[in-house]
């Protein structure tokens, strides 16, 4: 005999990406419509562009927190008994999703049991994936399955029945594997699951897309049997919105990690790339010692170093950006479940504190970037470095070279000079030559003796010309 349950239901809450660091007004724009399709997709596309033209209003508005609709929620069609709730919180867009299954002949909700061998939660997932196109969050999303209990039940019987519906919500499932906690909140047992895939050879970037449409955050909310279902149905409204936020940090978290995952491939493949560079450094000392050192090689060198190090920068600027991301929303999600603590007192909240206080979830995320950090940021030290002691060493070439040129300015000036001097008083009182063809001058007293004056000058001038071009 198959276990029954009543009113079962399903809440998505699902989150987008508003606008991410360094993303143009396409891009947000971008991100606005494939929010907005998710609750419009059954539009024309003329009904679709006027319509969005009241939605897309709020797309420059940092506010806390902005119902997207004008009506607040947008019913399903009857005779489905669902809607769609939109927000904007802050740099987030948040969408939750109800749906109970379809009304009854006289438009009520229908409470009759329900075998849970005919799987109600998987038709009420895939409904709410027809009505969202089967797009999952960018961000993130979870699922909140709840229904009430036909009759008294223990607790090994309540999770037993915990297990068959959450066979029905994921396919790859594994409760063993997946199991966070569980907790008590109005008087319902309420379970808490998370399916990671693993990484298997994909960098940061392709993984996130891999993970955010297979990974799978679950709560199954089983209430008493003795519990009236508008008293059931008032509860789970009073705690919508707190759950809103909750799932929200929580989802940046596990999003600004997996983030980093990418920014942090980045810097490891650009630490391999600039080994080359620094093994160069490395033999300068060897080369000004031999005198082999060539200077145009390392202004060549010098433009190719800054890039690396502009390559190197970005990546360690947003693993920074990432783990200040990381830290905020891990500290708003504890600030909220206290608040709700408060708020819900007798409540047991204990599965959803691991995903803060475990060293297995969001402590284990900022420890790790913390980490990476540590351990990439010297890499930039090292370039930085790297680049001073390279343009250190032209620096001081080139002050020997233009030294070395004076030199020799000051060379070639002096023997023109004697030579002109010598020139001068040699042809005193002497009669001028006719013609440039008149060889005789070659012989004169002038000639010879301003050759014999200046040729030791003008042979330091052509060794230092010579060793400068070597």
């Amino acid at each position: 005999m198959s276990d029954k349950i009543i009113y079962p239901s399903i809440d998505l809450f699902l989150y987008d990406l508003k606008d991410g660091l360094g993303q143009d007004e396409l891009k947000i724009d971008q991100n606005c419509r494939e929010f907005f399709r998710k609750i419009h997709n059954d539009l024309d596309e003329e009904s679709f562009q006027e319509k969005y033209k009241q939605f897309h209003k709020h797309k420059n508005t940092d506010a806390n927190a902005i119902e997207l609709l004008e009506t607040g929620r947008k019913e399903f069609q009857s005779p489905l008994d669902g809607y769609y709730y939109p927000l904007q919180l802050g740099d987030t867009y948040a969408l939750q999703v109800d749906y109970s299954g379809k009304e009854d002949a006289n438009g009520e909700s229908n409470d009759s049991e329900q075998e849970l061998d005919d799987e109600p939660f998987l038709k009420l997932k895939q409904e709410i994936e027809k009505q969202i196109s089967c797009e999952v969050g960018t961000i993130g999303q979870t699922w909140l399955a709840w229904g009430k209990l036909t009759e008294n039940k223990s607790d090994d019987e309540i999770e037993k029945i915990a297990k068959n519906c959450y066979v029905q919500l994921v396919k790859n499932y594994n409760w063993d594997r997946d199991f966070i906690g569980k907790g008590q909140w109005f008087g319902g047992t309420i379970f808490e699951l998370w399916y990671c895939p693993e990484n298997v050879g994909l960098t940061g970037k392709e993984f996130w897309d891999k993970f955010r449409r297979e990974s799978h955050h679950v709560l199954i909310w089983l209430f008493p049997y003795d519990q009236c279902p508008d008293e059931m149905r008032q509860n789970l409204n009073s705690v919508y919105y707190d759950l809103l936020r909750l799932f929200q940090y929580r989802h940046k978290v596990v999003w600004s990690y997996y983030q980093s995952r990418h920014q942090k491939y980045i810097l490891k493949k650009e630490y391999v790339e600039i080994q080359p560079s620094i093994q160069q450094t490395r033999d300068l000392p060897r080369q000004l010692q031999t005198n082999k050192l060539k200077l145009n090689q390392l202004q060549k060198t010098l433009p190719d170093n800054l890039i690396n190090l502009a390559d190197y920068t970005i990546p360690l600027n947003n693993l920074e950006i990432q783990g200040r991301t990381i830290k905020v929303n891990l500290d708003n999600y504890k600030f909220r479940l206290d608040a709700m603590l408060k708020k819900y007192p007798g409540s047991n909240f204990d599965c959803l504190k691991e995903f803060s206080e475990s060293d297995f979830y969001g402590k284990k995320f900022q420890q790790q970037l913390e980490a990476d950090y540590e351990s990439l940021s010297p890499g930039l030290t090292l370039l930085e470095n790297l680049n001073s002691t390279i343009q250190g060493i032209i620096d001081l070439e080139q002050t020997k070279s233009d030294r070395a040129l004076d030199n020799t300015i000051a060379i070639a000036g002096v023997g023109l000079a004697i030579s002109g001097i010598t020139a001068t008083v040699a042809t005193a009182d002497k009669p001028q030559f006719k013609s440039f063809t008149d060889l005789s001058f070659l012989l004169s007293p002038a000639f010879v003796l301003s050759i014999a004056f200046s040729a030791p000058f003008l042979i330091a001038l052509l060794v230092r010309l010579f060793r400068r071009k070597r």
